[in-house]
Protein backbone atom coordinates (compact mmCIF):
# COMPACT_ATOMS: atom_id res chain seq x y z
CA UNK A 1 0.00 0.00 0.00
CA UNK A 2 3.23 2.55 0.39
CA UNK A 3 1.83 3.69 3.19
CA UNK A 4 3.87 6.58 4.61
CA UNK A 5 6.55 6.25 1.89
CA UNK A 6 8.81 8.46 1.27
CA UNK A 7 7.71 9.72 -2.45
CA UNK A 8 4.26 10.12 -0.89
CA UNK A 9 1.64 13.01 -2.55
CA UNK A 10 -0.03 14.45 -0.15
CA UNK A 11 -1.17 17.21 -3.20
CA UNK A 12 -2.91 13.64 -4.72
CA UNK A 13 -6.09 13.93 -1.69
CA UNK A 14 -4.38 10.55 -0.17
CA UNK A 15 -4.24 11.55 3.36
CA UNK A 16 -2.65 9.60 6.18
CA UNK A 17 -2.90 9.73 9.91
CA UNK A 18 -1.04 8.06 12.96
CA UNK A 19 -1.62 6.80 16.12
CA UNK A 20 1.96 6.19 17.14
CA UNK A 21 3.07 3.46 19.75
CA UNK A 22 3.54 6.26 22.42
CA UNK A 23 -0.11 7.74 21.88
CA UNK A 24 -2.89 7.09 22.95
CA UNK A 25 -6.67 8.71 21.81
CA UNK A 26 -10.00 8.29 22.89
CA UNK A 27 -12.89 9.42 21.33
CA UNK A 28 -14.60 8.70 17.59
CA UNK A 29 -11.99 9.41 14.72
CA UNK A 30 -13.58 9.97 11.39
CA UNK A 31 -10.61 9.35 8.72
CA UNK A 32 -11.02 10.30 5.28
CA UNK A 33 -7.76 9.07 3.85
CA UNK A 34 -5.55 6.13 5.84
CA UNK A 35 -5.31 5.60 9.28
CA UNK A 36 -1.91 3.33 11.11
CA UNK A 37 -2.54 2.53 14.25
CA UNK A 38 0.34 1.63 16.59
CA UNK A 39 -0.72 2.89 20.18
CA UNK A 40 -4.16 2.68 21.83
CA UNK A 41 -7.42 4.18 20.14
CA UNK A 42 -10.20 3.94 22.42
CA UNK A 43 -13.39 4.67 20.53
CA UNK A 44 -14.73 4.32 16.85
CA UNK A 45 -12.87 5.02 13.72
CA UNK A 46 -15.76 5.47 10.92
CA UNK A 47 -15.35 6.49 6.80
CA UNK A 48 -11.43 5.86 6.64
CA UNK A 49 -10.03 4.23 3.40
CA UNK A 50 -7.50 2.10 4.83
CA UNK A 51 -7.10 0.78 8.50
CA UNK A 52 -3.77 -0.56 9.73
CA UNK A 53 -3.42 -1.78 13.19
CA UNK A 54 0.24 -2.62 13.73
CA UNK A 55 1.51 -5.60 15.99
CA UNK A 56 1.83 -3.54 18.89
CA UNK A 57 -1.76 -1.18 18.05
CA UNK A 58 -4.97 -1.78 19.69
CA UNK A 59 -8.34 -0.33 18.90
CA UNK A 60 -11.34 -0.54 21.56
CA UNK A 61 -14.26 0.56 19.24
CA UNK A 62 -15.93 -0.15 16.29
CA UNK A 63 -13.85 0.68 12.89
CA UNK A 64 -15.44 1.00 9.43
CA UNK A 65 -13.15 1.32 6.30
CA UNK A 66 -12.96 0.23 2.99
CA UNK A 67 -9.59 -2.08 3.65
CA UNK A 68 -9.08 -3.15 7.22
CA UNK A 69 -5.00 -4.82 7.62
CA UNK A 70 -5.44 -6.28 11.72
CA UNK A 71 -1.85 -7.22 12.76
CA UNK A 72 -2.73 -6.05 16.71
CA UNK A 73 -6.06 -6.45 18.51
CA UNK A 74 -9.43 -4.85 17.79
CA UNK A 75 -12.35 -4.73 20.21
CA UNK A 76 -15.21 -4.03 18.09
CA UNK A 77 -17.03 -4.70 15.09
CA UNK A 78 -15.46 -4.36 11.75
CA UNK A 79 -17.28 -3.29 8.49
CA UNK A 80 -15.17 -3.01 5.38
CA UNK A 81 -14.95 -4.08 2.02
CA UNK A 82 -11.79 -6.18 2.39
CA UNK A 83 -10.47 -7.40 5.89
CA UNK A 84 -7.20 -9.13 6.60
CA UNK A 85 -6.32 -10.88 9.91
CA UNK A 86 -2.43 -11.20 10.16
CA UNK A 87 -1.05 -14.00 12.12
CA UNK A 88 -0.71 -12.19 15.69
CA UNK A 89 -4.17 -10.63 15.16
CA UNK A 90 -7.04 -10.63 17.17
CA UNK A 91 -10.62 -9.37 16.98
CA UNK A 92 -13.29 -9.71 19.83
CA UNK A 93 -16.55 -8.31 18.05
CA UNK A 94 -18.41 -9.09 14.87
CA UNK A 95 -17.25 -8.52 11.46
CA UNK A 96 -19.57 -7.70 8.13
CA UNK A 97 -17.10 -7.85 5.00
CA UNK A 98 -17.10 -8.96 1.36
CA UNK A 99 -13.73 -10.34 1.38
CA UNK A 100 -11.49 -11.72 4.34
CA UNK A 101 -8.12 -13.45 4.92
CA UNK A 102 -7.28 -14.72 7.70
CA UNK A 103 -3.67 -15.76 8.25
CA UNK A 104 -2.79 -19.27 10.40
CA UNK A 105 -2.90 -18.09 14.00
CA UNK A 106 -4.99 -14.89 13.25
CA UNK A 107 -7.94 -15.21 16.27
CA UNK A 108 -11.99 -14.15 16.04
CA UNK A 109 -14.27 -14.35 18.87
CA UNK A 110 -17.49 -12.86 17.28
CA UNK A 111 -19.59 -13.66 14.10
CA UNK A 112 -18.87 -13.06 10.77
CA UNK A 113 -20.92 -11.92 7.15
CA UNK A 114 -18.83 -12.30 4.70
CA UNK A 115 -19.71 -11.54 0.94
CA UNK A 116 -22.41 -9.69 -0.57
CA UNK A 117 -25.88 -9.81 1.60
CA UNK A 118 -28.30 -12.23 0.70
CA UNK A 119 -31.52 -10.60 0.02
CA UNK A 120 -32.84 -12.47 3.38
CA UNK A 121 -30.28 -11.10 5.49
CA UNK A 122 -30.94 -7.36 4.01
CA UNK A 123 -34.26 -7.81 4.76
CA UNK A 124 -34.00 -9.16 8.26
CA UNK A 125 -31.23 -6.25 9.12
CA UNK A 126 -34.31 -3.25 8.11
CA UNK A 127 -36.34 -5.04 10.59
Amino acid sequence: MGFLKKDSDFASGEHYSVVSAECYFQGTLSVQGSLRVDGTLEGSVDNARHVVVGTDGKIVGDVSAQIVVCGGIIEGNVCAEMLEILAQASIKGDIRAKKMIVEEGGRIDGQCQIGEPTEQSAAESKN
